[in-house]
């Protein structure tokens, strides 16, 4: 059993078990709850995500979105909206986007131009310190590593990936 939360400014999983040894990969930090000490979650460090910080999180850049969206999947606005949140909620694909401070979108695949970063201007509504694209404009980040067939080829490709 897995859920996903964000607490501060990270995304952390929690799943069934214990923290000695620590699983949490690439400087995560395990932490336990009260009351239910067969359960924990990792608190992960920038650029990493997943349930034991294994997935990169990385932002893409500025796009230009259309009418006919460069990400088809819109999901409601939120006030607490966020590029975590949004990876967050888009977790089930390859990338997350956020426009104009409260929208999120989600795709798994990327056809846009490239902006100007000044041209992402609206800060996020849940971190005013983040920018969340603007009109017509899309903050993209990078939520997951491709699937591969073999474990091996995904060892490779994200030893290869820079954050």
């Amino acid at each position: 059993m897995f859920a996903y939360v964000i607490l501060s400014s990270f995304i952390v999983a929690i799943a069934a078990a214990s923290c000695v040894p620590n699983p949490c990969q690439n400087g995560g930090t395990c932490f336990s709850f009260p009351n239910h000490s067969e359960d924990f979650g990792c608190t992960c460090t920038t650029g990493w995500d997943g349930q034991f910080c294994t997935t990169p999180f990385r932002y893409v850049g500025c796009l230009k979105d259309t009418s006919a969206r460069i990400m088809h999947v819109r999901l409601p606005y939120s006030n607490s909206n966020s590029p975590l949140e949004c990876a967050a909620r888009c977790h089930a694909y390859a990338y997350s986007g956020t426009q104009v401070g409260n929208e999120c979108f989600c795709g798994n695949c990327l056809n846009a131009e490239k902006r100007p970063e000044y041209e992402c201007n609206r800060a996020c509504l849940g971190d005013s310190s983040k920018k969340c694209g603007a009109d017509w404009r899309m903050s993209v980040y990078s939520n997951r590593a491709v699937e591969v067939s073999t474990h091996e080829k995904r060892k490779s490709w994200l030893e290869n990936i820079t954050v």
